[in-house]
């Protein structure tokens, strides 16, 4: 699969080390540009700067969960699309709308299959395009 959208900005936060940097790896091969966060305030902090379109956001981290972290994000960049991942081993339809009523884009439970989460990245884009475009048309 071809980016559609190199150049894109992707924002990992996740407080596991190995999956930030395999993340990373993988997505900037992808033509992504990348960067990386291991709990919710150093991450609110780094959009400033960084202002990413799209966001991997882990639930279980230290200080700043996700939900808490999901809610400021959603305040403050309320444009950037936001990814859940998370290691909650029985989604059902249940958590998965929770997430999305909240603001998340998707939910995908982990452990992660990059062909997969790359297409949602993608539909994530794709999505925040349209949007944009429809909100110029008015």
């Amino acid at each position: 699969m071809v980016n559609p959208f190199p150049e894109s900005k992707i924002l990992i936060i996740d407080d596991d080390l190995n999956l930030q940097s395999s993340l990373k790896r993988l997505l900037i091969k992808e033509n992504f540009i990348v960067a990386v966060a291991s709990e919710g305030m150093e991450a609110l902090s780094l959009m400033e700067k960084f202002k990413p379109n799209c966001i991997l956001l882990d639930l279980g981290m230290p200080y700043l969960n996700g939900k808490e972290t999901l809610r400021m994000t959603k305040w403050l960049h309320p444009t950037s699309k936001i990814i859940i991942i998370s290691g909650i081993t029985e989604l059902n339809n249940t958590t998965a709308k929770t997430w999305t009523d909240m603001g998340a884009f998707c939910f995908v439970p982990k452990p992660i299959k990059f062909e997969e989460l790359l297409i949602l990245i993608i539909q994530a884009l794709e999505s925040k395009t349209i949007e944009h475009e429809s909100r110029q048309q008015f």
